[in-house]
């Protein structure tokens, strides 16, 4: 019992460390994009963003990829695995990074699927992450998808109580609701998962 504990205190710390490294990823990219890119590539110049962005992107991805792998470590997936799970997890936080950017255009359509990514990448990280060594039971997927749809929920009931407050902070409350999924959906395979 003690070490089902340990396994489940262990993933969801992967998870947490996967969740401050890619805010930190996104937070750099954010950087990187103001220092680098003229104001006139976004209103139509013809000349591209520099180099250095380019690489700096790749950088990025790199350590996102690396941030979204510790989970599946955690979880027991051997590393062949791991780097699927990753590159299938930098897909879910690219959708993330997408549909953050669509929400500055149109939040009523980019919000609730920027949260849904969100939510979605740990979720099939984690899924993924123990496909290959165990068989899924009805219990640990109805679980995992019951936890992550009502995290998924609650983010979006954070909007609608944050809905006309003043202050960024309160834009963030939503993210931070659904940014719990990191942590949360890794902790309930690791419980849940056969032996």
């Amino acid at each position: 019992m003690r070490r089902v504990w340990l396994r489940v205190a262990l993933a969801a710390g992967a998870g947490l460390a996967s969740l401050v490294g890619c805010t930190g990823v996104l937070v750099a990219l954010v950087w990187l994009f103001s220092k680098t890119v003229d104001v006139f590539v976004i209103m139509g110049s013809s000349s591209g963003p520099s180099p250095i962005f380019w690489v700096g992107l790749v950088i990025l991805i790199i350590v996102a990829a690396a941030s979204l792998s510790l989970p599946a470590r955690a979880l027991g997936a051997k590393w062949d695995h791991v780097t699927n799970t990753a590159l299938l997890s930098v897909l879910g936080f690219c959708a993330f990074v997408v549909f953050l950017v669509v929400s500055l255009v149109a939040p009523f359509v980019g919000v609730p699927l920027a949260l849904m990514a969100i939510v979605a990448t740990p979720l099939i990280g984690s899924l993924f992450a123990i496909r290959e060594d165990y068989h899924y039971t009805v219990g640990l997927v109805r679980a995992t998808v019951i936890a992550a749809v009502t995290i998924y929920c609650a983010s979006l009931l954070a909007i609608w109580l944050a809905h006309g407050v003043e202050g960024w902070l309160y834009y963030l409350v939503p993210v931070i609701v659904a940014s719990a999924s990191w942590v949360v959906v890794p902790a309930i395979v690791a419980l849940l998962r056969p032996e």
